[in-house]
């Protein structure tokens, strides 16, 4: 357990007071909106549900977009987002003291036939021999998420655990009573079809090594492997539908995954077991209705594309840049 997930009690006033935002969705992009709005000054209440298989909790925060194959529009996202976030987390640990890993160091597309070269680490330098580099890194998405929360709640933003059951524009009804507000974002994840949003879950397993990772994340047909809390990350598989945590199946593609491609780590102690749901299918990122906005549907690329996501959510809000509104 994180601080971030030891709520503050909050007064039942919340639900007789008009809210100015009410932001529905605790994850990564939920948060980043709502420390955004609020660092801008608009008043903003954020609402958790505390999900089991919530994305943020399982999720590699790769910031990768040339191995993820994205192009055009999402593309010039993922490089707006990647430029933002070294104030982002130098912001957060400035005003929290929490240490968000976070690397820009490149990314590795190994291609197949090069494997039995990885036995020790590669470079960068010599990935280009092996492989292909590319710009980009990763961040811890459970820090950051935890540093985004303790931030937001030092500015006076307020966290609800609470689970939206209706939302219509201007009011959430939740499963704690309803909240009344004058724009509603729905950064719900892969819950988000439970609102009419083109969304499906589709659940990703990994698992943690106790094992030295590469210095950068290291790319390979099925999956991809990078560096966490001084272990490695291995992941992850892509399932439709709702059946929770790691099964056999899970685990069995994983283990042939690392047989295939990196055999050197078979020994390898397994640290933990890691699973959540990714929200697939249709990308929105606006106002849908009056006052009504959502950010959802960017399946496997939620972190990379967070920060661009909440600069336009904030945006459509304020009318102005968030950085230059009511500071």
């Amino acid at each position: 357990m994180t601080q971030a997930d030891v709520l503050p009690s909050i007064s039942l006033e919340v639900f007789s007071h008009h809210h100015e935002v009410i932001v529905v969705g605790g994850g990564i992009i939920g948060s980043l909106i709502a420390y955004t709005l609020r660092r801008a000054g608009a008043e903003v209440i954020m609402l958790d549900a505390g999900f089991e298989g919530e994305a943020t909790r399982a999720s590699a925060g790769m910031l990768a977009p040339y191995p993820e194959g994205l192009a055009g529009e999402l593309l010039e996202w993922a490089e707006e987002s990647i430029a933002l976030y070294p104030a982002l987390v130098a912001e957060l640990q400035e005003q929290t003291g929490i240490a968000v890993p976070f690397s820009l160091e490149g990314t590795g597309l190994v291609m197949p036939g090069v494997e039995a070269h990885l036995s020790v680490w590669p470079s960068l330098a010599s990935l280009n021999l092996r492989g292909r580099s590319y710009p980009g890194g990763y961040v811890h998405p459970l820090r950051l998420k935890e540093a985004l929360w303790q931030a937001f709640q030092r500015m006076g933003g307020l966290v609800l655990r609470a689970e939206a059951l209706l939302v219509t524009p201007g009011r959430v009804e939740t499963d704690r009573g309803a909240l009344l507000g004058s724009h509603i974002v729905l950064a719900t994840g892969a819950w988000s079809g439970r609102f009419g949003l083109g969304v499906q879950p589709v659940k990703g397993e990994a698992m943690w090594l106790e094992t030295a990772p590469p210095t950068i994340p290291l790319f390979f047909e099925e999956g991809y492997l990078l560096p966490r809390d001084g272990g490695l990350y291995v992941g992850a598989t892509q399932r439709e539908g709702w059946r929770p945590g790691v099964d056999l199946i899970g685990l069995q593609w994983l283990i042939s995954f690392v047989h295939n491609h990196v055999p050197h780590l078979e020994t390898a102690p397994i640290g933990a077991l890691l699973w959540g749901y990714r929200p697939m299918g249709t990308l929105q990122v606006g106002e849908i209705a009056s006052g009504l906005y959502a950010a959802t549907g960017h399946g496997r690329n939620g972190v990379l594309l967070a920060p661009a996501t909440a600069q336009r959510i904030a945006r459509s809000i304020l009318g102005v840049s968030p950085r230059r509104s009511r500071g």
